[in-house]
């Protein structure tokens, strides 16, 4: 399946929805917002060929 602009809704809707839930029970840090979060994060890296910050600084040696 490719990424379109029906699926980018979808999923910015889920998101959105999530965080209402996570306002409407009082929640500040939900894990599942977050979840989603960080999976856009790293689309959006990899879909610019790029790696994702954490990613470097997790497993890439800083060069000395």
């Amino acid at each position: 399946m490719k990424f379109d602009t029906k699926m980018e809704k979808a999923i910015m809707d889920d998101l959105e929805a999530r965080k209402a839930r996570a306002r409407f029970h009082g929640i500040k840090h939900d894990k599942y917002v977050a979840e989603l979060e960080k999976e856009i994060e790293f689309y959006e890296y990899i879909s610019k060929g790029e790696v994702p910050p954490t990613w470097i600084e997790r497993y890439c040696e800083e060069d000395e």
